[in-house]
């Protein structure tokens, strides 16, 4: 009889939790959020702007999901090696070309997927309107350079979003791409004075509707760096500490308005980029100093960034 009265007090508790997982699909659904395959792009420290450059970059990210629930709680982790150039087709233009490999991992309380593919193309294009170095041949207290163009992000990463299938993420950020033609604006402005020097970024991406019927929130993200330049015999190394700060705005599927999606971040950085000649080797961390993302139900952890260019 003992036996007995245990076994139906566990079942009882258990019949509850099973109508939440059966009457609230949506708390599954919140997953999608502003970052990972649709996230903004930290661009990193990338002096010696005059000069043209070809690197690999790692990103590492994390984000919890419903960090609070023992059932729903899951853990993202996104590894993401990326080749990316930076070249002078002409002069006063500066095109920037990324190419990312996606390594996914969500864990829930009940199992591990992963995946691995590339990500979206992006590639940006960009006019010196301001340039005091080449604009004058005078010696200047203060130097601007000023950099205004835009680019595409293309759909080469690989987007199946099947709500239906067991074996797939539940999730639309949990893709190698996000299956749609996106465009960039975006403004690079630099201050220098002596060895001391100001790095802004802004950009702004319009997200079109993918072949899903499935659209990401457009998104404002942007950077402000301060760094400072120091000569070591032939090298030099430049520290650098800011904040990186990133807004997405709600997604939507077919006509229906994603309410759970969307938010935002603000990261504060800090790293290091040393340069030889024709090398440049950069390490930045980041940890999220404010942040609402996707209604309270994901929270991003630190990342961190690791590069490696040639110079030439």
């Amino acid at each position: 009889m003992t036996t007995h009265i245990s076994v139906c007090t566990s079942y009882w508790r258990v019949l509850p939790l099973l109508f939440t997982l059966l009457l609230t699909p949506e708390l599954t659904y919140s997953c999608d959020v502003c970052g990972c395959a649709n996230g903004g792009s930290y661009f990193g420290m990338m002096p010696e702007s005059h000069r043209a450059m070809a690197g690999v970059r790692y990103q590492y990210l994390h984000f919890n999901t419903h960090p609070t629930s023992q059932v729903l709680r899951t853990e993202e982790t996104f590894r993401i090696t990326e080749l990316y150039g930076r070249f002078f087709p002409v002069q006063r233009v500066q095109v920037l070309a990324f190419l990312p490999y996606r390594f996914d991992e969500q864990v829930t309380t009940s199992e591990v997927k992963q995946q691995q593919g590339f990500g979206d193309a992006t590639v940006l294009a960009s006019y010196n309107v301001l340039n005091s170095f080449m604009d004058s041949d005078e010696s200047r207290r203060f130097n601007h350079t000023l950099l205004v163009g835009g680019g595409i992000k293309l759909p080469t990463g690989r987007f199946r979003y099947d709500t239906e299938n067991p074996l797939e993420v539940a999730n639309a950020n949990f893709q190698p791409g996000t299956g749609s033609t996106d465009f960039i604006t975006n403004a690079f402005y630099t201050l220098t004075k002596d060895q001391w020097g100001l790095a802004l970024n802004l950009s702004r991406k319009f997200n079109t509707t993918n072949s899903q019927g499935y659209r990401f929130g457009n998104q404002w993200y942007g950077t402000a760096e301060l760094y400072r330049t120091f000569l070591l015999s032939n090298l030099s190394l430049v520290p650098h500490l800011g904040v990186y700060a990133e807004h997405s705005a709600h997604g939507s599927q077919g006509h229906k308005l994603l309410t759970e999606t969307g938010g935002n971040l603000v990261n504060g950085t800090a790293g290091a980029t040393l340069f030889a000649r024709h090398w440049m080797l950069g390490i930045t961390a980041q940890r999220p100093l404010a942040q609402n993302l996707s209604g309270g139900h994901v929270v991003a952890r630190s990342r961190a960034l690791v590069q490696v260019a040639w110079l030439f």
